[in-house]
């Protein structure tokens, strides 16, 4: 699975990555935790129950700005997530 998405000015301001109902299966259920490959770090998440991702963790290696697009990336073992 690989899907790109713009960020929305509300994602960007509060930080989380809304999951579309098309690719939300592809994730494990909700407040399981998985790995996300970022920038050569790995860190751990989980979707909540609004089907969101929260990027705070990430902030530290990127400050992310309405706009910008983030891909994901799915393994066996875990997603990538880049951003352009």
């Amino acid at each position: 699975m690989e899907f790109s998405k713009n960020l929305s000015r509300s994602e960007a301001k509060y930080k989380y990555f809304g999951l579309p109902k098309k690719i939300r299966e592809e994730f494990p259920e909700k407040d399981k935790i998985f790995d996300i490959k970022f920038q050569g770090k790995t860190y751990k998440m989980k979707v909540n129950n609004k089907d969101s991702i929260m990027l705070t963790q990430l902030y530290g290696a990127h400050e992310f700005q309405e706009d910008e697009t983030l891909t994901i990336k799915s393994s066996k073992k875990w997603f990538d997530f880049s951003v352009e």
